[in-house]
């Protein structure tokens, strides 16, 4: 029987799922034999990945999960605390950013100004500056 820990992780404003996986022997003793983390995108896809792993029963501290489960009757149970998988995560939080490029979303791209632009800023701090050496006359002077 395989069962697994699933937790919701924010890393760098991204919910990712971490998931470990674990098979108990005829004897009845658990060894972990997946750990998986990535990105969630919605329930579907992690269904699908729940079946692809052949996960009997899996256990959340994710509520919304959990709801979303009950109601395609997957075997789920709530915990209020699920901390292997956030472990799993914090652990590993350097190589996740490296592998799904968590950095590159925070850069912006810098705007191209166009030429006729530059040449317009150009002309008009050529004007602003001959403005304030000559001085502006007004009708008190």
């Amino acid at each position: 029987m395989r069962f697994a820990l699933l937790s919701i992780v924010n890393l760098r404003d991204i919910p990712f799922i971490s998931l470990l996986i674990y098979e108990t022997d005829e004897r009845g003793v658990s060894k972990l034999i997946g750990e998986i983390a990535k990105p969630y995108d919605d329930v579907i896809k992690l269904l699908d990945d729940l079946y692809a792993y052949e996960i009997n029963e899996l256990q959340t501290d994710s509520k919304e999960i959990y709801r979303d489960l009950m109601s395609v009757q997957y075997p789920v149970i709530y915990r209020r605390e699920v901390e292997g998988p956030r472990n799993h995560v914090t652990r590993n939080e350097e190589m996740l950013v490296e592998i799904f490029e968590l950095d590159k979303q925070d850069e912006q791209p810098v705007p191209v100004i166009p030429k006729w632009r530059l040449l317009f800023i150009d002309k008009l701090e050529k004007v602003i500056q001959i403005l304030k050496t000559k001085g502006i006359k007004t009708h008190d002077n």
